[in-house]
């Protein structure tokens, strides 16, 4: 069967591919950038094939409908399962390399349609989930972020618009859109020429199909059960390390991204409820861990500073419209990042979390702040630029203790200015800092590695600071 399969996919670029690679087992197709991508991964055809006979082995327990079609006039697909009167709606692969999320979601809905478990029953009988496994069926099939819809096809489609400027997140080289920007919170909103291009602050457009299609099922659930309860994204992104330990991450887990909690700007949206999401998150994580082999130490909140701000993301559009929205990031992506099954069974465990404390109502009883206590990868502020120092300095990249010395004594004074939010000599003193590493650099005295993660830091902490 591998074989046979392999073949059916080589065929076309054959003459072409035996000139220039050596064909494996599992990678033989060339992605958007050149990059083989590993075979494992389903097609569109074998999604379909796989989604239809999930529905067909489950005596009527899941359904598989038609939701719309693409610009290349692919089919999207949904699956629905339970009959719970809270509504859990999942979406997997809106970026078109970033391919685990189907597969992951493929697991699941072959459990919740055949198996007699305690689990499986409490899911089916307290929750109604629907999935969209793979939303970006043009852009996956390519292995590309963004879907196919020329910007000449776009004005075609959507006349008013002539003479505008093309929307932030169009991108020209892939002829397409980044669909994950494409969503309003005003989900009744249609396209107008004095809104483009738009930024990143801004909420995006319902140009795409992909969008528009996502928009309308959640609507329809909306009007059928009166809220979607849960939102939940399937993403891929790079391959960072925690701050404290250095250990890669596993999983990434967000609430929405949407600025300062104590900004104004959101105000005319009175149902974004941040803790309620954060709960969401929380059941994720320890989904993640209650439910695999492994102890799991790489479970981390996702990348989200303080002034992150992106309304046009469909997890924040739905936050806005009351849904607690919940993100999930693995690392790797395709093509360069092959098939891993542990990645895709995390996923898979971190909906589960959900799902299970959604079908028993203990979602309700957690702590959304305790989400705030998983490790990070990034830097926000003083404190995790002193924790990379003091792990890096364990980890033995610098040369000598004096060069952690002069490290420590200028991140004191930093923070010591940052508590008294005194931001000039904030900034002054990271600039001192930032010419210590350089230093050190010169001298051989700390590691390229260590040298770049905290030179990046500062800067980001001199643009922080200086905006403030």
């Amino acid at each position: 069967m591998m074989e046979k399969n392999l073949l059916r996919k080589v065929l076309p670029f054959l003459a072409t591919l035996l000139m220039l690679l050596i064909i494996s087992p599992h990678t033989v197709l060339a992605g958007q950038d050149g990059a083989a991508t590993d075979d494992r991964f389903m097609t569109y055809e074998e999604l379909v094939e796989n989604l239809n006979q999930i529905e067909a082995e489950s005596s009527g327990e899941v359904e598989v409908d038609v939701i719309g079609q693409s610009r290349q006039d692919r089919e999207v697909y949904s699956a629905r399962v339970g009959s719970g009167d809270e509504v859990l709606l999942i979406n997997g692969n809106i970026h078109g390399n970033e391919k685990s999320g189907p597969e992951a979601l493929l697991q699941m809905l072959n459990t919740l349609g055949t198996s007699d478990s305690t689990l499986a029953q409490q899911v089916r009988e307290g929750v109604t989930i629907v999935a969209i496994p793979r939303l970006n069926v043009d852009g996956a099939e390519i292995t590309q972020r963004q879907n196919i819809f020329p910007w000449d096809d776009v004005i075609s489609t959507y006349p008013n618009l002539e003479g505008s400027d093309s929307a932030w997140y169009y991108s020209e080289r892939n002829d397409g859109f980044d669909i994950n920007r494409d969503f309003n919170p005003d989900l009744s909103y249609e396209p107008v020429l004095e809104d483009l291009p738009g930024t990143g602050a801004d909420p995006g457009f319902f140009l795409t199909n992909e969008s528009r299609m996502l928009r309308d099922l959640y609507l329809d659930l909306k009007n059928e059960f009166g809220n979607v309860e849960a939102f939940v994204d399937l993403h891929h992104m790079g391959t960072p390390n925690l701050n404290e330990t250095g250990e890669d991450v596993t999983i990434a887990i967000d609430y929405p991204p949407l600025g300062p909690e104590d900004s104004t700007k959101y105000d005319e949206w009175p149902n974004l409820d941040q803790e309620e999401s954060r709960r969401y998150a929380l059941a994720a994580a320890l989904g993640v861990k209650e439910f695999s082999d492994n102890e799991e130490p790489g479970v981390a909140r996702y990348l989200h500073p303080e002034e992150r701000d992106l309304p046009g993301q469909a997890r924040s559009s739905f936050a806005l419209n009351g849904t607690a929205t919940v993100l999930f990031e693995m690392p790797g992506q395709q093509p360069e990042y092959g098939y891993d099954q542990e990645l895709i069974d995390r996923v898979e465990n971190g909906l589960w979390g959900i799902a299970s404390r959604m079908a028993d109502n203990s979602i309700d009883n957690l702590n959304g702040d305790d989400f705030l206590k998983l490790p990070k990868y990034w830097t926000s502020n003083i404190s995790d630029v002193e924790t990379l120092v003091e792990r890096f300095a364990n980890e033995g990249e610098f040369e000598s203790d004096d060069a952690v010395q002069s490290l420590t004594m200028q991140l004191t004074a930093i923070s010591h200015y940052a508590e008294k939010e005194e931001a000039n000599k904030v900034v002054k003193h990271t600039k001192s800092l930032k010419s210590l590493l350089d230093h050190q650099k010169e001298e051989e005295l700390i590691s390229e590695k260590a040298y770049d993660r905290l030179a990046d830091d500062a800067d980001y902490l001199i643009g922080k600071w200086q905006e403030s």
